[in-house]
């Protein structure tokens, strides 16, 4: 399922928003310190325990599905032969090591600088460690600043974070890999336990039908289990038509490479 078009939803769901819809609107529109709103919200009788026990059936719903989304990466052609084969899996340090000794192997690294992207990364950390990032939606709506870093340096955030303004390592991170858009069908049963997609889903089935908000629907999401090779819809890379189209990177400036 797309979380911006409601065509591409499962039936089951389009059935329980539209049994709920009236508690979803209501609490949308408190939220929004509407001044009917609070009226409308008591003379309903709902709860704060009303709403949550709604979130907690979508989401039950929602965990035999997958949801489409985007990570942005830089990637050499080796891993991407991988990730087609054996799909994507949760990131830690010894994975990165792996990928180091990889590169390293390929005659990419020296065996000093090797060295000290092992020794000095935040692959381990634990907002990073077993986490897999996308967007559930086109990533030109992040911006350039929002994508940029993931796609101009090879490693990932929890190792360029660390180097990128290194005179020596900071450059030589941007010449390895291409950048790289992996389209996937996520499970949702993957997503931490306390997510935003239900709000985020609502949200969006309530503004088709009228709402009106400044709240955003673009969520950004990890996923903290792998992600089989057959999820993998395609890997798109610079400078593919599809690839500029997703990322407006010819706008970008200074341009991407």
């Amino acid at each position: 399922m797309i979380l911006n078009d409601e065509i591409t939803w499962p039936e089951a769901i389009g059935q329980y928003l539209n049994q709920y819809h009236d508690l979803f609107l209501t609490w949308e529109l408190r939220r929004q310190d509407n001044s009917n709103a609070s009226v409308n919200f008591e003379q309903r009788r709902a709860s704060a325990s009303e709403y949550d026990q709604a979130l907690y059936g979508l989401r039950d719903i929602l965990r035999c599905h997958v949801l489409h989304g985007y990570h942005c990466t830089r990637l050499t052609d080796s891993e991407i032969n991988h990730i087609r084969s054996s799909g994507m899996h949760p990131p830690n340090a010894a994975i990165l090591r792996e990928r180091i000794q990889t590169i390293q192997d390929a005659g990419l690294l020296e065996s000093h600088i090797a060295d000290r992207l092992r020794q000095v990364n935040q692959a381990d950390e634990t907002t990073r460690s077993g986490m897999i990032w996308f967007l559930f939606f086109a990533p030109y709506f992040a911006g350039q600043s929002g994508i940029e870093r993931l796609l101009r340096s090879w490693g990932g955030e929890a190792l360029y974070n660390s180097h990128e303004r290194d005179p020596l390592i900071g450059p030589l991170l941007q010449s390895i890999g291409t950048p790289c858009l992996i389209e996937a069908d996520v499970p949702i049963a993957c997503f931490p336990r306390h997510s935003f997609l239900e709000v985020h889903l609502y949200r969006q089935f309530l503004i088709n039908r009228g709402l009106e908000t400044s709240e955003s629907v673009h969520l950004g999401e990890c996923a903290t289990c792998s992600i089989p090779a057959s999820n993998i819809v395609r890997i798109i890379q610079f400078s593919e038509p599809d690839f500029v189209a997703l990322t407006n990177c010819d706008t970008w400036r200074p341009l991407l490479t």
